[in-house]
């Protein structure tokens, strides 16, 4: 994201400069920093899943040990919002 940032910065200096007011850049980026970062949320919450049921699975058949093979609330919670405020900050810090 920081690469798009630094090629597009000439873009977005042009914008400025032809009148395009800063709340608008500003939303155009919040957009094109979701287009990038829902993906990849949706792709590392898959592979956590995925990852976490295996890992629990051999825990489970070493230790006798139940438990459920599903990622908590908590850690839902932490990789959605991660996922949309990184971006957010890696796109405005530049800007």
């Amino acid at each position: 994201m920081l690469q798009d940032v630094d090629q597009k910065t000439y873009e977005y200096g042009m914008l400025r400069a032809l009148g395009f007011k800063e709340g608008h850049l500003m939303t155009l980026i919040s957009i094109q920093s979701f287009i990038f970062s829902v993906p990849g949320i949706i792709c590392g919450i898959c592979t956590a899943l995925i990852l976490n049921m295996l890992f629990r699975g051999m825990i489970y058949l070493v230790s006798d040990n139940a438990s459920g093979f599903w990622l908590t609330s908590t850690a839902l919670a932490l990789g959605v919002s991660f996922g949309l405020l990184m971006p957010l900050a890696a796109i405005y810090y530049p800007v």
